[in-house]
């Protein structure tokens, strides 16, 4: 198998560049200069690695970290359990009432979360993500998604459309070594979106269920 930086692209690769591009210098983090310079390379881009120069120095994850699941997971898993493939996500969805992941789970690489009216709340604090880019394809409508995350892990939200509702990070934008990016997309509704570290709350149950297995404490975001 091709390593990811050398696959081929396509126009959806290239226009994401030029979006992530558009809103760095919106934002004043290069300037329009500097967009012109890059624009042009993306949409002459033909490979992954072509891409990855052009936003090294943003705090979005390299373009071709987005095919490194794919390459991961066809020896982590078996093609029938869900969450493995682009084609076939873990889906959770809330509904009318409220979906949990809590204690020690593995986070698959692809995850569609659909909020409905309800609540889902994903605590990642003991869990094992199974790839270093974590795709997550949301769903808001009306309802509540909360990820909690541990320190170290991070998030980019920047093609999560809130819509009527609201997005909130308060996770790094760049992740630890060894550590996962979560990249949402999708659309939020009249619905909320939030991704952050443990609470009081969770800092407590964490410790209470770390001294009840024997494991070591971990290190948790404010």
């Amino acid at each position: 198998m091709a390593d990811a930086a050398q696959m081929r692209i396509g126009h959806a690769e290239r226009d994401r560049v030029v979006e992530v591009l558009q809103k760095a210098a919106a934002e004043g983090r290069i300037t329009m200069e500097e967009q012109a310079e890059r624009v042009e390379k993306a949409l002459a881009a033909k490979v992954y690695a072509d891409l990855d120069p052009l936003v090294a120095d943003l705090p979005v994850p390299p373009p071709s970290a987005m095919q490194e699941p794919r390459t991961r997971t066809a020896q982590l898993s078996p093609l029938t359990e869900p969450g493995y493939s682009l084609d076939d996500p873990l889906v959770i969805r809330a509904g009318w009432d409220s979906e949990k992941r809590d204690g020690v789970w593995t986070l698959p690489p692809f995850l569609r979360l659909d909020g409905g009216m309800g609540e889902i709340k994903l605590n990642c604090l003991r869990a094992q993500a199974a790839a270093d880019v974590i795709d997550l394809e949301v769903e808001g409508v009306m309802g509540s998604i909360t990820i909690v995350v541990p320190e170290g892990w991070a998030a980019n939200l920047d093609r999560l459309n809130k819509s009527w509702g609201s997005v909130t990070n308060k996770a790094a934008h760049t992740p630890q070594p060894g550590c996962p990016i979560l990249v949402a997309h999708g659309k939020m509704g009249m619905g909320s979106f939030t991704i952050r570290g443990a609470g009081w709350f969770e800092r407590n149950a964490l410790a209470k269920a770390l001294k009840e297995s024997g494991d070591a404490p971990h290190q948790l975001e404010a």
